[in-house]
Order: structure tokens, then C-alpha cells, then sequence
């Protein structure tokens, strides 16, 4: 029972995904599995993978579309298929002719997207999650650049920089500080989904309203609620603070939105802000930012507000905005 539960809430939480956290994850697995390949087989050519990541995840906080994304992360990957190419060709083979080609440019991989990145970041305050990640890994990836380029350094001109301390393990160490911060930051996407996917409970059946006049009565207070005191608007209204406004009890309230129209709280909330959030962008374009359109609808995150326009109008508000501006 435990483990369908498990199941249950990863499947609900996978399908919610923003293209932001499917790259994070994407990030996750891919550095899990070079930290357990790291010491045995450091001429696969992982690294190459990181820096068009890390290009896409600017791109999306930077409000580009999926196709121009996935465009450059295919280009960008270009040079990682040609190594793995020419390393699946050597097998067990050494060539020192692969790394005098391979170790030059994983180095600009490494230090060229993190430069370019904190490059466009300096000044833009982090106020989500997404931007203050992107802004550690950065700093970490320059870090990481240090001890690979002591790779280089002792491989071309035998210079021991770090003075016997071997930079593998160094790169390991801060491997493991990458993936925390990456796990940590799905954790608490998870932790946030879960908590806009709560329903509240109500004790017993025989609680519930089953009167339609005071289920029609909850209906109007809930309208007026939002389409005429707007409460939508305020990022911190909780059922309870809804509950005190109308003047109905809170499980009144979850039973009409659970039964009569099928929505949890959030997600009920959620068509309203989402409503706002289209108004704005057709109505301005390209005036306003697509956090400032988020925080102006309601909601408390930008994360947030593409997971559910994406799940309500089909398209990120970015590309709404793009047709928006067509018609």
C-alpha cells in the first residue's frame, strides 16, 4: 500500500514537470552516473554534456521557447556525439591523439557556458529557485574548471599545480556538493507540488452539505470571492483566510470544489490567476516580464505559474505570448 502511494505521488509529481526541472533531473542522472564512473573511465566524455544543460536552463529562466531550446541543445551536443563517436571507435585502445583533441575543448565547454552565463546573470536578482541554482552550479562549474585544467596542465606540461593532491578527487568532492544542490532543489519541487495537490479533508459523510441550496450559496460566495473582491490576486491566500472571507467553513468549501467541479483548491485558484496572467499578456506582449506577469496573477513563483499554464492552455506563457503577438 505504502510503496503504490510512493508510486502514486512520483507519477503525479513526473507529469508536472516544468522543461526547467526535466532538465534539472536530466542533470541529476547524467552527474550520478559520471561520479560512479569518474575514477574508472575519466576519458568518456561526459563533460561535454553539462555546458549545453546548463545553456538550456538559461535559456528557459530567460523565458525562450522549447523549440529554440531544444535547437541549441542539439547544436551544442554536437561535439559530444563526435567524441563518443571516436571513443566507442578506440575501445580499450589508448590514443593520445583523442585527448589532444578532446581535452582542449572539454575545457572550453567547461569554463565558456559557465563565463557566458554568470556573464548575463550579474544583476539579475535571483528571486526563484531556478535563478539561485543556476547561479551555484555556475560557481561550482568554475571551480570544477580549476582542477580539470590542472588535468591539462600536468597531462601537456608536466606541471603539478595542486602538489601531489589528485584533482579527480577533488572534481568528486565537488561533485557531490552539485548533485545535493541538485537534489535538493527537486526535492523541494516535489515537496511544493505535493503541497498544491492537498485536498482537506473532511471527517465524515455525513458532515458534507447535502442541501444544493447551500452548496448554490457556496458557489455565488466563491464567485464573488474572486471575480469581484479579486482574492485570487493575493499570492498567500490560504483556504483558511478564503474560509474567514466568505464566511463559510473550510470544509463546506473543499467538498463543492471536490465534488461539483472536480478541482482541488489550488487548482481551482489556479484558473483564475491563469485567466489574469492571459488577459496581461495579450493585452501588453512584450511590456512586462514573464516573473512580473506570475507575481501580478498570484502567484508566488514563476515555476509555478508555467507548470500550470502549461497544464491549462496547452503552451508556456512565453509561447502564448509569441502567438499572442501574431494575431
Amino acid at each position: 500500500m505504502l510503496t503504490r502511494k510512493i508510486y502514486m505521488k512520483l507519477s503525479s509529481f513526473l507529469k508536472k514537470l516544468t522543461f526547467f526541472e526535466l532538465l534539472v533531473s536530466v542533470l541529476t542522472i547524467l552527474q550520478l552516473y559520471h561520479f560512479c564512473i569518474l575514477f574508472s573511465n575519466y576519458s568518456f566524455p561526459m563533460p561535454l554534456l553539462y555546458g549545453p544543460l546548463f545553456w538550456a536552463m538559461y535559456q528557459y529562466l530567460s523565458n525562450k521557447s522549447e523549440s529554440v531550446i531544444k535547437r541549441d541543445l542539439l547544436l551544442g551536443n554536437i561535439p559530444f556525439a563526435f567524441f563518443v563517436t571516436w571513443y566507442f571507435i578506440l575501445g580499450d585502445t589508448f590514443d593520445w591523439t583523442y585527448f589532444k583533441w578532446y581535452l582542449p575543448i572539454m575545457i572550453i565547454v567547461q569554463i565558456g557556458y559557465p563565463v557566458v552565463i554568470l556573464f548575463r546573470l550579474k544583476g539579475t536578482p535571483s528571486k526563484t529557485e531556478g535563478f539561485v541554482l543556476l547561479k551555484q552550479l555556475m560557481a561550482l562549474g568554475m571551480g570544477i574548471f580549476l582542477f580539470v585544467g590542472s588535468v591539462f596542465l600536468k597531462h601537456y606540461i608536466q606541471v603539478d599545480v595542486f602538489m601531489g593532491i589528485n584533482p579527480i578527487h577533488a572534481i568528486a568532492v565537488a561533485m557531490v556538493f552539485s548533485l545535493f544542490m541538485l537534489v535538493n532543489y527537486m526535492y523541494s519541487r516535489f515537496h511544493a507540488v505535493e503541497q498544491d495537490d492537498v485536498t482537506i479533508p473532511v471527517a465524515e459523510d455525513s458532515m458534507l452539505p447535502a442541501d444544493t441550496g447551500i452548496l448554490a450559496h457556496c458557489g455565488g460566495e466563491l464567485v464573488r470571492a474572486m471575480e469581484v473582491d479579486r482574492l485570487f490576486l493575493d499570492s498567500k491566500l490560504s483556504l483558511d483566510k478564503l474560509s474567514n472571507h466568505v464566511g463559510i467553513a473550510k470544509s463546506v468549501i473543499s467538498h463543492y470544489l471536490n465534488n461539483q467541479l472536480h478541482l482541488t483548491y489550488y487548482e481551482w485558484l489556479a484558473t483564475y490567476r491563469i485567466r489574469h496572467a492571459k488577459a496581461i499578456l495579450m493585452e501588453f506582449g512584450s511590456e512586462y516580464k514573464i516573473e512580473a506577469v506570475a507575481h501580478s496573477s498570484g502567484f508566488s513563483s514563476k515555476t509555478t505559474f508555467n507548470r500550470y499554464f502549461k497544464e491549462r492552455v496547452g503552451v508556456l506563457p512565453s509561447a502564448y505570448r509569441e502567438q499572442s503577438s501574431l494575431i
